[in-house]
Formats: structure tokens, C-alpha cells, sequence
């Protein structure tokens, strides 16, 4: 080799290790996962009315406050983006229609490069917060500014305008990072309806000299999504879980149930600047387990030796769940995970509404649903009290190696009881919209949305 040869290929080292450098550099920003959290306090400023309950309720102060969490996903493909979702948790009762597409008429002025139909809210059902539209339930917790109260109309404006603060916040803070999930245990709900000899069926009978059994399963897994940075270090923490925000203890105050008490427990653990985000599962059906009479005193006697309330017990149930999975989740890290997300509206079969339906719902049909795919886990919102039966069904058929059911997302469509419980009665089995038949069709279309992620 001359001296010629020798320089020239002495120059073309170094150019292939750059070549080769950028071409592994590119090949790892494939697919890179971008998240973003932030959280607003939409708790009332004012006195409002309570939804939930068959009384109008006007609130006495605050037992704790109300969030909204927000979590911002995307994916790029170098500068170029390939898929992009906003998930926002509520502690509300339910969600409106009307409420959801306004703020995404906002967040598509406000955040241009967003499709604004990939934004989607989802609510934690708890029974100490205000209302969204004035004279929901058909009056029931109808208000008038003389009253001195904040009118759920006003209450509205409120929410959108911290929710969308929050929401461009989360979205303008995306930094490359990645998630793991994981699959823990916590005994956080059962299902409230009984079955008598007869075969009629009502909540809560279980006491009942003609109790025969309950009529559903529960559900004790506890679903996670972990986020991290580029460091590895915990941003925020995705928890479904089949128990609604049902616990009470607030009395007349506004309250966003035990999920207050498990977010500040987690956070005192693992971070006070990490995000908790929940979600409930399919529990039309099912009910906190401080309602379960079975072991009502021995539970109450339990409490009273641990010195604490059944909210920080169900707490420190869900603390656990994340203990159990925790020292697993950091060192399988996904940071270039498949992201797909599909908006999908279901026009689903609806029944003869009852002469006087209990509560106004909206939206009924087509439902509307957000599916997701994130590396190996799906996520399909639904907008019912969906019955844990249909939740199990959508688990079972999909390809997914963990599935996570979001009810009571989008907008509010009421029960969707089984056919079992529509044939018992008894309360959320015999005022509804959407019965069994477009049960097993919501089902059906769920299933079939997800498996085609994996196809």
C-alpha cells in the first residue's frame, strides 16, 4: 500500500464511523417515546351541589382537593411524528360529552400540531364532586345562584379553563423517556349486587335471611404503567384498577375519595414530583370493599387496631400493588415501544328507555371509544358503568399480553348491565339505555380494534 492509498483510506475511516454513528443514531430515535405530565386543581371555589346520591347535597367545605391529571404520549420517527395521544383522569363523577369536546375545540386552537381528537377524559367516579351541566338529573341537583352556589354551567367554564392550562403544560413538557408496566394485587372492590332464592336481584342483600349469592365476580389485579426519563428516574404512574372512588368518609365536603389518600401515600414513598394517574376498570357492578358486609366488623375492629381510616387502608393496599412490582418494572424499560391509538364511534343497539329513566345520559350511541396500543399493553376506553363481566370478556379474547379497560371516558351513557343482571333487576339493572345485546357488540368491536394493533 503507497502512501497515497495509505492517506486516502485514513480518511475514509473516520467518515464510515460517522456514517455508521448517525445511521445508529437514527435507528434509535425510531419509535422514541416522548411523554409529558402535568396536573390541575379543579377543586370548586365555591359551594356546589354534590353528584351521586338521590338527595341534592350542598357541599360544606373541602376534604380534599380534585385533580386533573394529565399525561401527554408521542412517538417520532426522527423529527417526524408518528402517533401522539392525551389521556386525562378526572375526579368527577362522570364525563359530558359536551365537556370533552369543548375542551378539545380549545387544546386544537391552543395546541396546533395536536389532533385534538386524540384527546380523551376519563372520570374516577367519585361521589363528592360537582356536576357539569345545570339540572343534571333531571333537576335533582338543580341550583340557583341564589342558593349562593356555583352553578355546574359555571363550574364547567372552571374545569376547561385549568384543564386546558394543564393539558398544553403536559404537552409543551414531552421529553424523551420510556415506560415498563407491571401486574400487581390489592383487594380494593366485590361486587355489590346479591342474587335472593327467587331470583331477583338488589345491592347490598347479602345480610338478607333470603340471600343466595352474589351475582358477579371482582376483580383484585391492579394494572400499572410506569414512566420514566432517560435516567431512569420515576416520572408518573398509570393505575387502573376495578374499584370506583366510592369509599365516602368526606361527609358533605368535596372530596375526591381514597384515590387522594393512595396518591399522597405513593407520592411520600416513591416522589412527591411524580404523577399518579388512575383509571377504573369495568365495575359497573362492584363497589369499594368498605361496603362488603361479609367481613364489615372484623374490618372495622382492623382498623381500629391500625389506627386508621378505610380510605388510607385501601391506600396502602394500592401502595403495595406497587411495592410488589416495583424492584421488576425498572430494569425492563421500553424506550422505542409501537404506539397506535384509534378514536372509533360504535353505534350500539339501544333499548326502549324506561317512562322515567333515573339519570339523564348523553351520547348514548354511536360510542365513542379511544383503543391504544404502547409496546405490548392496550388501553380501550368505554363510556358505560361498564359490568365486570364484559371487562373480563375484552381481556380474555385480546392480544394483548395485559389489557387495560377504561370506563366512564368521554362521554356518560349510563349501566351496561349483563344479561343475567337485566333478568335480576334491582338498581343498575333495570333503568338502561344499552342492554346486553350491545354489551356483547361493544365487546366484539373492542376486541376486534385492539387485535388488529398486532396484526
Amino acid at each position: 500500500m503507497n502512501n497515497r492509498t495509505f492517506i486516502s483510506f485514513r480518511k475514509i475511516i473516520p467518515a464510515f464511523f460517522i456514517f455508521t454513528i448517525s445511521l445508529i443514531s437514527l435507528i434509535a430515535r425510531e419509535d422514541q417515546l416522548y411523554t409529558g405530565w402535568a396536573v390541575a386543581d379543579i377543586t370548586p371555589p365555591e359551594p356546589v351541589a354534590l353528584t351521586g346520591n338521590l338527595s341534592k347535597r350542598i357541599s360544606e367545605g373541602v376534604h380534599d382537593p380534585l385533580n386533573a391529571i394529565v399525561l401527554a404520549i408521542e412517538t417520532r420517527d426522527g423529527n417526524s411524528r408518528k402517533e401522539q395521544a392525551i389521556m386525562v383522569s378526572c375526579d368527577l363523577l362522570f364525563i359530558r360529552a359536551q365537556t370533552q369536546k369543548k375542551l378539545q375545540v380549545i387544546i386544537a386552537e391552543r395546541i396546533p400540531d395536536f389532533d385534538a381528537s386524540k384527546l380523551f377524559l376519563n372520570a374516577t367516579h367519585t361521589h363528592s364532586g360537582p356536576g357539569l351541566i345545570d339540572g343534571e338529573f333531571f333537576g335533582l341537583y338543580d341550583v340557583s345562584e341564589d342558593e349562593g352556589v356555583m352553578l355546574p354551567s359555571g363550574y364547567e367554564a372552571f374545569f376547561l379553563e385549568k384543564t386546558a392550562d394543564a393539558v398544553v403544560k403536559a404537552w409543551k413538557n414531552r421529553k424523551p423517556g420510556g415506560f415498563s408496566w407491571g401486574l400487581g394485587n390489592a383487594v380494593l372492590a366485590h361486587n355489590r349486587r346479591t342474587v335472593k332464592f327467587d331470583g331477583t336481584a338488589r345491592m347490598y342483600g347479602v345480610n338478607d335471611q333470603d340471600f343466595s349469592h352474589y351475582e358477579g365476580t371482582q376483580d383484585d389485579r391492579v394494572q400499572m404503567l410506569f414512566f420514566w426519563d432517560t435516567n431512569k428516574s420515576l416520572t408518573g404512574i398509570v393505575i387502573n384498577t376495578a374499584a370506583t372512588a366510592q369509599a365516602g368518609g368526606a361527609g358533605g365536603k368535596i372530596s375526591a375519595d381514597f384515590f387522594h389518600e393512595a396518591r399522597q401515600t405513593i407520592k411520600e414513598k416513591y416522589g412527591e414530583d411524580i404523577f399518579v394517574f388512575f383509571q377504573v376498570g369495568a365495575a359497573g357492578d362492584l363497589t369499594p370493599v368498605v361496603h362488603e358486609y361479609t367481613y364489615r366488623r372484623a374490618e372495622n375492629i382492623m382498623l381500629n387496631r391500625k389506627g386508621i381510616t378505610f380510605r388510607q387502608e385501601l391506600a396502602n393496599r394500592l401502595l403495595h400493588a406497587v411495592d410488589e412490582v416495583m424492584p421488576y418494572v425498572k430494569d425492563d424499560i421500553e424506550y422505542n415501544p409501537i404506539f397506535k391509538h384509534t378514536v372509533a364511534k360504535v353505534d350500539l343497539p339501544v333499548i326502549e328507555p324506561p317512562a322515567t329513566p333515573f339519570y339523564m345520559v348523553d351520547d348514548v350511541t354511536p360510542a365513542e371509544i379511544h383503543v391504544l396500543r404502547l409496546g405490548d399493553i392496550a388501553i380501550a376506553s368505554n363510556p358505560f358503568e361498564l359490568f365486570i363481566d364484559y371487562g373480563i370478556l375484552i381481556k380474555a379474547q385480546s392480544k394483548a399480553v395485559m389489557t387495560l379497560i377504561v370506563q366512564l371516558s368521554c362521554h356518560h351513557s349510563g349501566y351496561l348491565p349483563t344479561e343475567r343482571a337485566a333478568e335480576g333487576g334491582g338498581y343498575s339493572a333495570d333503568k338502561y339505555l344499552v342492554g346486553p345485546e350491545g354489551g356483547y357488540k361493544l365487546v366484539n368491536e373492542t376486541v376486534t380494534l385492539i387485535n388488529e394493533m398486532w396484526e
